[in-house]
């Protein structure tokens, strides 16, 4: 009898939460090689594949069509990934994106034509890739809450400062082994996607015990189910008759009003209860600091909150005789479709800050890379000479990977708020890039470089934090899958109507000016949610409590 009181009073005593390190570092090592394996040689994968593209007479129009389809098939891939994470774990669907990238690239050491290259290094490395990003980030965050931006610093630093490497490394490569040879390295290379996907432990394995904060319980009034209520709470519905001896959940509301009208409905507070005597009230918990961001969900009409823990407790003890009266549940009208969007959880969709968000991360993204993979196109235009180039591009990426690794040691001692860094780095590139393209000199591009490198760190590090702490950790995989199918879709339209303007006016600036409105179109809409929630909290601040 003893043991289970001792038992059952752990239980109540203490909590399992992320582990914030321990297996985490393996999680980030396992993030770093997954993203070196896959995307370190992109950027020169050109200069891989020149010589034997010219061998087929194809020249780089190739090169366009294999990234394009590329990234088509990243971005359903990452969208399909919510679906298998439905019947398989995250480690069993890396794991299947691993092999299905290392099988890619065995086999693109064997192309002889340009439509083996486009199913190898465009259709399979792209699909392995939309599987394991995925996997990667929803580890990375299950495992990490509070030094995010620091760990994930550190992991993008390692991946940018390989990546800075790796033109050299396959020069060395080609010169000393040939185009096969070096096709056979970068598939060991990629193998070693499936070391990271192997390490992604469930963070169940690996959750820390620790003392609970002390809760406070919110008793929500019941209410009625009306067919024709179409979804809706009606907290002050009419028609509602309790007998005078009977302490429902209303009364307790409403006791608690009366007795505390100067405070409005009073938090009703309760003590730690036993799992032995049972009730079904809708109650939310709060944590001790009081410190909320809970939502409505209207899909399945429960509170859907960032808080511990939400709707329908039903461990909360005897409050005396009490008769409490359980929650209705409103019943949605189901369809297919309605099924459909469940089944994708295409639900988030309802969520306008969600909407805002992914729009905005989506737009930026695609700028940010498509500025630098025109950039040295435009220096060559200017009439720089090839050593001026190279070195521009190098003060780029090393000002890229000190701010990475400045942010790093920042988020060690301060928790910088994600979504504020992914705005002023929008901000502040629109502005500085509207600047870059009045200079074609050398020395004021230099500098103008290497101030948009060290901003591209914000956008790149906080991108995918943004997602994660908006929505809950159970809904990040589909969260981030509709943000890649979305991206894909941006990249698949603006990215060719860009090309054109630009190929149409031979106007790089105008290009350059476009990207620019992409990175307005996340700042704008941005700026005005925050001053709608700014007037919103003043507002009600202000409001005296009836």
């Amino acid at each position: 009898m003893s043991v289970e009181k001792n038992i059952e009073y752990d239980v109540d005593k203490y909590e399992y939460l992320p582990p914030e390190g321990g297996w985490g570092y393996m999680v980030c090592i396992g993030l770093s090689v997954i993203f070196i394996a896959g995307t370190a040689h992109q950027p020169v994968f050109g200069f891989i594949y020149n010589d034997f593209l010219d061998e087929l007479g194809v020249g780089t129009a190739a090169v366009t069509v294999v990234f394009g389809v590329f990234q088509v098939t990243l971005a359903v891939a990452g969208f399909s990934a919510n679906i298998a994470l439905k019947k398989l774990t995250l480690r069993q669907v890396g794991l299947i994106g691993a092999f299905i990238y290392t099988l890619a690239s065995f086999l693109a050491i064997f192309v002889k034509s340009t439509t083996q290259l486009i199913i190898t290094n465009g259709f399979l490395q792209g699909l392995g890739m939309g599987l394991l990003i995925p996997v990667s980030y929803t580890s990375f965050n299950s495992y990490f809450t509070k030094k995010k931006v620091f760990y994930l610093s550190l992991c993008k630093a390692s991946i940018g400062m390989i990546t800075m490497f790796y033109p050299l490394f396959i020069k060395f490569t080609i010169t000393e082994y040939g185009f096969r040879g070096t096709l056979a390295i970068l598939c060991a290379i990629s193998a070693h996607s499936i070391f990271g996907a192997v390490v992604m432990h469930p963070v169940k394995w690996h959750l820390v015990k620790q003392l609970k904060p002390c809760e406070k319980i919110v008793l929500i009034p019941p209410t009625p189910a009306h067919e024709d209520n179409k979804g809706k709470f009606n907290f002050d519905a009419p028609g509602i008759e309790t007998s005078d001896n009977t302490h429902s959940v209303e009364n307790l509301y409403r006791i608690n009003r009366l007795e505390n009208p100067q405070k409005g409905a009073e938090l009703l507070f309760v003590s730690k209860l036993t799992d032995s005597r049972r009730l079904s009230i809708p109650v939310v918990l709060i944590p001790a600091d009081g410190k909320i961001d809970s939502k409505f969900d209207s899909s399945d009409h429960v509170y859907r909150e960032n808080l511990y823990k939400a709707a329908s407790v039903s461990s909360l003890g005897n409050f005396g005789n009490i008769a409490a009266e359980p929650m209705p549940i409103i019943k949605n009208k189901e369809g297919k479709w309605q099924t459909v969007a469940e089944f994708l959880d295409l639900t988030l969709l309802k969520d306008p800050v969600y909407v805002n968000i992914i729009f905005g991360l989506a737009l930026t993204f695609f700028s940010d890379l498509t500025f630098f993979t025109l950039e040295p196109i435009f220096l060559d235009k200017v009439h720089l000479s090839k050593a001026e180039i190279a070195n521009i591009i190098a003060v780029g990426g090393a000002m890229d990977m000190s701010a990475r690794l400045f942010l790093g040691v920042a988020g060690q001692f301060f928790r910088m708020n994600s979504r504020y860094m992914f705005f002023s780095g929008a901000l502040l590139t629109a502005l500085f890039r509207f600047v870059f393209i009045q200079f074609s000199s050398y020395i004021p591009l230099l500098i103008l470089t290497g101030i948009l490198g060290s901003l591209r760190s914000l956008v790149h590090i906080a991108q995918p934090i943004v997602i994660a702490e908006h929505v809950p950790i159970e809904r990040y995989p589909p969260a981030y899958g509709l943000y890649m199918l979305l991206a894909g879709a941006i990249s698949l339209s603006v990215g060719p109507m860009i090309g054109f303007v630009r190929d149409y006016t031979g106007s790089y600036a105008l290009a350059f000016n476009m990207m620019t409105m992409c990175n307005l179109c996340c700042v704008v809409p941005w700026a005005i949610e925050a001053i709608t929630k700014y007037r919103k909290n003043r507002n009600c601040s202000n409001t005296p409590n009836t």
